[in-house]
């Protein structure tokens, strides 16, 4: 039986750290944040040593910029918290020892996406042979009323960019065919979307499932999309990830998709223990998959794995 929580404490308060909030607040947890606004109706704590000695949860989500994930990390294992923990995705703690936390886990939260699953359930019984991905929504649609140069992701040094906030993809797609075997990036700030964070990327890459995959990702579609196609032994399948469709050689199946749904079974799986979230070292993977993106970026070249 999954242990029931009852204090969540968020470090950070932007869009996806209020987002968190209002989830856990409906499954019932008591909201703290840890951040140095001064406009929020809740529990309020400047420092991740007061919150923790203060308002003592047991589990912690770090939904700060990627930046200042490492940080918020280390200064959390030094207040003695060992219970479990969430970082926001991308990781970017690759140089913390995490050994001192019960449970961590990485909010790639579209492995709870119905039309996520369904897809890698079809992909799990069958022969594929190529895979094309692609994400973009323009930047100014992420935070509306919010100026996309008051936005982090449109800072490289803040942790931003296409590359990075877009990696879903990176983390489905390992989730779905293995590990990756090399690949071949064009990318980076291809117009005026951020202040000088990458809004638009191109890659093919070998997967262990996949000889051929195709990824795009940006910051400029206007319409926002996000779609997979994969050509396999038994056929091929498609689907619309923001229209819950997946279609099939036998027609086209259509998914409920309910607001927040994929994040409120995000946690509900963390603190179950279910191993559908990913892990600390598969995050770390996909961060892996970035620096190959951009060592090829800049040297035009194929880079291996």
């Amino acid at each position: 039986m999954a242990r029931r929580m009852t204090r969540s404490l968020i470090v950070g308060a932007g869009s996806i750290g209020q987002r968190h909030a209002a989830v856990l607040a409906e499954l019932g947890h008591q909201i703290a944040f840890m951040t140095a606004r001064g406009d929020l109706e809740a529990v309020v704590f400047r420092s991740i040593a007061a919150a923790i000695e203060v308002f003592s949860p047991d589990y912690v989500i770090i939904a700060s910029a990627t930046a200042d994930h490492a940080e918020a990390v280390r200064e959390l294992a030094a207040t003695g918290y060992g219970g479990i923990l969430l970082v926001e995705k991308p990781v970017a703690v690759a140089a913390v020892d995490l050994a001192s936390f019960e449970r961590v886990g990485v909010g790639y939260n579209l492995r709870f996406h119905p039309v996520i699953s369904r897809m890698r359930q079809l992909l799990s019984s069958t022969k594929v042979f190529t895979v094309e991905a692609y994400v973009g929504q323009h930047l100014s649609l992420w935070r509306p009323g919010r100026a996309t140069t008051d936005q982090y992701s449109s800072f490289s040094a803040a942790g931003g960019g296409a590359l990075r906030d877009l990696s879903h993809e990176f983390d489905y797609l390992g989730w779905f065919l293995g590990g990756i075997r090399g690949l071949f990036a064009l990318g980076g700030r291809v117009a005026e979307v951020t202040v000088d964070s990458d809004d638009a990327w191109a890659i093919v890459a070998e997967y262990e499932a996949a000889a051929l995959v195709s990824v795009q990702l940006n910051y400029l579609d206007s319409a926002g999309r996000r779609h997979i196609r994969a050509n396999t032994e038994a056929g091929s399948y498609c689907a619309d990830v923001i229209a819950g469709t997946v279609e099939t050689p036998q027609g086209i199946e259509r998914f409920d998709l309910q607001h927040n749904e994929s994040y409120r079974d995000l946690h509900v799986a963390m603190l179950a223990g279910d191993d559908t979230v990913c892990t600390a070292s598969e995050a770390l993977a996909v961060e892996t998959i970035i620096a190959m993106a951009e060592r090829s970026a800049e040297g035009r070249v194929w880079v291996n794995a």
